[in-house]
């Protein structure tokens, strides 16, 4: 693996790329420009491909490009695309009625 792109800042349009072999990638950005701020570690999975800093908005995505079937799959009962799956976390946008959304 070789280091991220530091010489951008990633967006929503043109994010940084994160290729991964994985169901879920970690990726720490030290702000734009580089270490302008303390790590912030961003968790990204195939579910949710795109994550932004919280602290200098860069935005990161993940590419998979690991095998397309789990060679070690023996048709065990299927939990999304992982086996460790997590429920995300309920948001008040959650709650929020369609008509206002």
């Amino acid at each position: 693996m070789k280091p991220l792109d530091s010489s951008r800042k990633g967006t929503l349009d043109n994010p940084i790329i994160v290729k991964s072999f994985g169901d879920e990638q970690y990726a720490g950005c030290t702000g734009y420009p580089v270490d302008s701020h303390v790590t912030i570690w961003l968790t990204m999975s195939r579910d949710r491909p795109v994550e932004r800093c919280p602290e200098c908005g860069n935005v990161l995505k993940m590419e998979y490009v690991g095998p397309q079937e789990d060679a070690h799959d023996h048709h065990h009962e299927h939990h999304g695309d992982g086996h460790h799956n997590h429920e995300e976390p309920k948001t008040f946008a959650d709650f929020v009625r369609p008509e206002y959304r």
